[in-house]
């Protein structure tokens, strides 16, 4: 089949890589000039498959008040005239429950599971370059409580294939020296070994060259996508204001901007932008760059070494569609790298980014056949995660489309209705 993926970001990009390694012929079409330019450009840099809980949980709601009037914590909300804001909210305050949460970070660690066998299979098929490094993961708190509570969900991620621990603060200083600055500060961390850190716009420019050197393989950079031609129940072409790309399928892979596209044709999702803010230090001097990745838990930021840049990144706002980089976010990123680096006192100035998670109220990606037409496929909603779950929701979508059982149940991957 000519299978059409709009969107060029990493979930667009490993659906089409996957789809290709199926047989299938693939056109990705999107609106940016190159690969990777949005959400995937410069996010937090982790492949975190074993840390996926979602961000719907039971101490959220009691934490509302200092949510809705905090201009500083490491999780903002600015509530909005929207409807889908409203929409969105809702449902999200439904899932914030220990069932619906564990119920969610279930499904989202088997996701994650199977996402990193694709990726070692496509590491060892592939020759690519992202400053990747299994450096394994670190995620550190302050609190005894939450360090508690992170280590309850121990067992679960154990049983299904995950080697984590608990660990002391004195351990968290010895896997990476850098935290000795605080470590009299922490409670302990959780240590996973098996995670790794990578540069996701650079894959995903690897993947385009892969998709772009492919026999079968198109790239249709500045398309805009404005609808479908949809007849007899079915996709029949994808339109642009470049003009028509014939098509016996179509995967829908681009984040928010699914929304206004699929309700032209009656198909609803639930997303809504998750903001999140960056820091890249280029060429940051050795002492500035972890040896493993490290997550703050207590202040949500996380830093990773890509080959010699080191990546911070962190902060969720739910602010609506304000793409403006706020220099609030970004001087709390600064202060918190130079506590911790403070190398970083003499490095070039940093790239500041802001992106826009596309995230769902329950935390887990949409991958599912369109209600009404029935070549159509959904791969958004991956929130924080795209660059985590990407390979396997890839997987999963391009074994649906063939007829074949995922590996994955898509049961607990269906949208919400907006």
């Amino acid at each position: 089949m000519h299978i059409g993926v709009i969107g060029a970001g990493i979930v667009g990009l490993t659906s089409a890589y996957q789809l290709l390694r199926a047989g299938h012929a693939v056109t990705v079409i999107d609106a940016g000039r190159g690969p990777g330019l949005a959400t995937s450009f410069a996010n937090g840099g982790q492949l975190s498959y074993g840390y996926v809980s979602p961000l719907a949980a039971p101490g959220v709601l009691s934490q509302l008040p200092s949510l809705l009037f905090s201009r500083t914590g490491p999780l903002r909300i600015k509530p909005s005239f929207d409807p889908d804001f409203w929409r969105w909210s809702i449902e999200f305050v439904k899932h914030c429950n220990a069932q619906a949460n564990a119920s969610s970070t279930l499904r989202l660690l088997s996701l994650g599971l199977h996402s990193r066998e694709v990726m070692q299979e496509f590491l060892a098929r592939e020759s690519v370059s992202f400053d990747y490094r299994p450096s394994g993961k670190l995620v550190v708190y302050r609190s005894a409580e939450k360090l508690a509570a992170a280590e309850r969900s121990l067992e679960l991620a154990n049983g299904l294939g995950y080697a984590q621990r608990r660990v002391n603060a004195a351990t968290c200083a010895t896997l990476e020296p850098a935290l000795g600055k605080i470590a009299s500060e922490l409670a302990g961390g959780i240590h996973t070994p098996g995670e790794g850190t990578g540069d996701c716009q650079s894959l995903c420019e690897e993947l385009a060259r892969l998709v772009d050197a492919h026999a079968d393989g198109k790239l249709l950079y500045g398309h805009e996508v404005t609808g479908f031609d949809a007849r007899g129940g079915a996709v029949q072409s994808i339109r642009t204001h470049m003009g028509d790309v014939a098509v016996d399928a179509c995967v829908v892979a681009n984040g928010l901007a699914a929304m206004p596209l699929l309700r032209k044709i009656g198909e609803s999702v639930s997303l809504y932008p998750l903001k999140g803010y960056s820091l890249t230090y280029r060429d940051a001097p050795a002492s500035a760059r972890p040896q493993v990745s490290v997550t703050d838990a207590d202040n949500k930021v996380v830093y990773a070494s890509l080959g010699k840049h080191l990546r911070v990144a962190g902060m969720a706002d739910l602010v609506g569609y304000d793409y403006r980089i706020a220099a609030r976010r970004i001087q709390a990123l600064r202060k918190l790298s130079a506590g911790l680096f403070p190398a970083l006192g003499g490095a070039h100035a940093p790239l500041e980014w802001t992106g826009m998670r596309p995230a769902t109220p329950h935390g887990r990606p949409i991958l599912q056949r369109g209600h009404s037409l029935g070549n159509l496929w959904l791969n958004v909603g991956h929130g924080g995660l795209g660059f985590t779950l990407s390979m396997g929701a890839a997987r999963v979508i391009a074994d649906a489309i063939d007829g074949k059982r995922p590996a994955v149940d898509l049961a607990g991957f269906a949208r919400l209705a907006a």
